[in-house]
């Protein structure tokens, strides 16, 4: 994963973690490029994996990636660096940024709060999900997840199942 810095004296406020190219490769590894759509204009991508039905179990949902990260952020990251082209032709003449970008601002702005809410949602499910499974309180899990030292959420399962494997009847 390649996260970019910037200079401390840069003025753009919009300032993405990641490259472009790291940012393409990413989408075109795990999704597909959307057809436009006048409902959803504002997204450019669909998973390649469709989630699973509620009906499903936890394990199979955290294998099928239910609840990874959220693709709206780095999407939002891509619109973020062409506004931050525009940003960098236009300045310091704020009206004519203003009226090339304000498309590229709103969907940014419907970006994040899809990511919100999409992360909020497969959060909240994590939590019931794990609950339900492993017989154990969201304090239990919090604490768990503080002290975990892998980086997914499979990891995350597999340290369950062991902590549950090695409990007394």
């Amino acid at each position: 994963m390649e996260i970019l810095e910037y200079d401390k004296n840069d003025t753009c406020p919009y300032k993405p973690l990641h490259t472009e190219e790291w940012l393409n490769k990413f989408f075109k590894k795990n999704f597909n490029k959307m057809t436009y759509n006048r409902f959803m204009w504002w997204k450019s991508y669909t998973p390649k994996t469709k989630p699973l039905p509620n009906s499903a179990s936890f394990h199979a949902k955290v294998m099928n990636g239910d609840f990874d990260l959220s693709p709206h952020k780095f999407e939002a990251e891509i619109v973020e660096h062409r506004l931050r082209r525009k940003w960098k032709k236009y300045y310091p003449d704020m009206s004519d940024f203003l009226e090339d970008a304000r498309m590229d601002i709103a969907r940014r702005k419907r970006l994040l709060e899809d990511h919100e809410k999409d992360e909020n949602k497969k959060l909240d499910t994590f939590f019931r999900s794990a609950m339900k499974t492993f017989d154990v309180t969201k304090k239990e899990i919090n604490d768990t997840i503080d002290s975990f030292g892998g980086d997914t959420i499979e990891e995350l399962y597999i340290h369950f199942q062991k902590k549950l494997e090695n409990q007394p009847y």
